[in-house]
């Protein structure tokens, strides 16, 4: 199954990408830095992946596969 959100927002800044599913990692925009980080252990568990990436339009989607279960 693969769910996406996206929003329409500023998008990510690019030195953010490659940190942004890290423990206690904090961009600007303030936060605890876990919210992302346990969203990612828990997608991982279920075996499944999560990613982000900025639109060219704006904002940021994120893309979430699970697999289904039978």
């Amino acid at each position: 199954m693969l769910v996406t959100f996206a929003d329409d927002g500023p998008g990510i800044p690019e030195q953010d990408l490659p940190r942004i599913f890290e423990r206690f990692y904090k961009g600007k925009g303030g936060g605890s830095g876990l919210g992302l980080a346990i969203t990612k252990a828990i997608v991982e568990k279920s075996a499944g992946s999560i990613s982000v990436e900025n639109c060219p339009a704006g904002g940021a989607v994120f893309t979430v596969n699970l697999p289904l279960a039978l």
